[in-house]
């Protein structure tokens, strides 16, 4: 009977582990280069390869430079109720939330990625979900609960509960990149308050840190109530909110992730300042921070938000028509942009429940 001895099986593991290191001695640009060219679902399973690759998959750089040759859009769909109304809870009907990844080059491209069973509540008619996508993951929020999850990969955390005893929770979703920190930005609301009423306990989750949430200091936020969605650029998340003397202004708020400064950032002027505002009216294009506005129910104008000099002045960037699809679906809302400058819509309500439609728009203005 032969045996082998403890050296010759020890010079045959160091062989081994120098063999599977090989692909960590590569230059950072060079697995950056590797991965980029990979499928997603083929990067999803690098993840747990080894440290150096998860590191380098979750890199800000290789975030950035991830680029399939036709860019696909993410897509969460989900049945609700109280649709019809912009401003009344969107309500899920089935606690769930399916996602699919679409190229706008073709109709037939669209693939189920994952979906997520939301937390139910006893109270589902009061509970509105929120949704806030940022560098591929997706935060969800439902009352007290918040989950953040990669729809590619179908994983998830779910947060610690929000420290209230409030049911009404309106949370919002960011990355820094100087930090390399995700973060959940939360606050609460009288479910049977009035309009007036500003929001209160704001509390920050950061991703990672096993640390609970943080609550910020009540004194240094103005008066405010949230009204529309959140975008983050740069690691900043900006949404619309009612400020002033009996919430009878429209403000831009601002929360840096640095240092979670949260504070009114810009007033909108007269133009933009009318009663179509919606939930899902702020939009990042090509980098800038934008809002959209229905003029008419076919008729939208865009305006890009210019940072680059001293004064922050909101400037009309496009105003185009989308006459044409009214006539086979009601109420068309942007819904978001790709990186390559098109512009999303979906209709407001998916009539069937085993289909729905995403329109891609690609303004030819300047």
């Amino acid at each position: 009977m032969k045996t082998r001895s403890k050296k010759t099986k020890t010079e045959n593991n160091q062989e081994k582990s120098k063999e599977k290191n090989k692909f960590d001695q590569l230059p950072l640009d060079l697995e950056i280069e590797i991965f980029r060219r990979l499928p997603l679902k083929s990067v999803a399973r690098f993840l747990t390869l080894s440290k150096s690759c998860a590191a380098t998959i979750r890199s800000p750089s290789f975030i950035t430079s991830f680029r399939s040759p036709q860019p696909c859009t993410l897509i969460a769909s989900a049945p609700i109720f109280n649709c019809l109304h912009p401003f009344k809870p969107r309500v899920l009907v089935d606690h769930k939330l399916s996602f699919f990844s679409s190229s706008s080059s073709s109709s037939s491209s669209t693939s189920f990625l994952s979906r997520l069973t939301c937390p139910s509540s006893p109270y589902p008619r009061h509970m509105e979900y929120y949704c806030h996508y940022v560098n591929g993951l997706i935060s969800v929020g439902y009352g007290r609960e918040q989950i953040v999850t990669n729809p590619s990969t179908g994983r998830f955390i779910t947060l610690p509960s929000v420290r209230t005893k409030r049911r009404l929770v309106k949370s919002f979703f960011g990355y820094d990149p100087a930090s390399d920190q995700y973060k959940v930005l939360c606050m609460t609301e009288r479910l049977y308050g009035h309009q007036e009423d500003p929001s209160s306990q704001h509390q920050v989750f950061t991703l990672g840190v096993k640390k609970p949430w943080k609550m910020l200091d009540r004194t240094t936020i103005p008066d405010h109530r949230p009204w529309t969605n959140g975008v983050c650029i740069d690691g900043v998340v900006y949404y619309i909110a009612k400020t002033g003397q009996g919430m009878s202004q429209l403000s831009l708020m601002r929360y840096d992730l640095r240092d979670d400064n949260l504070n009114v950032f810009i007033s909108l002027p007269e133009e933009i300042r009318t009663p179509s505002l919606y939930s899902d009216t702020l939009l990042n294009y090509e980098g800038k921070l934008a809002i959209a506005i229905p003029v008419t129910s076919y008729i939208f104008d865009v305006w890009v938000m210019d940072q680059d000099g001293e004064k922050h002045e909101w400037l009309k960037k496009i105003t185009f028509n989308i006459e044409p699809w009214q006539s086979s679906f009601d109420d068309i809302r942007i819904k978001g942009t790709t990186l390559t400058g098109e512009f999303i819509f979906a209709p407001m309500n998916n009539y069937c429940d085993d289909e729905f439609y995403v329109f891609h728009y690609k303004s030819q203005q300047e």
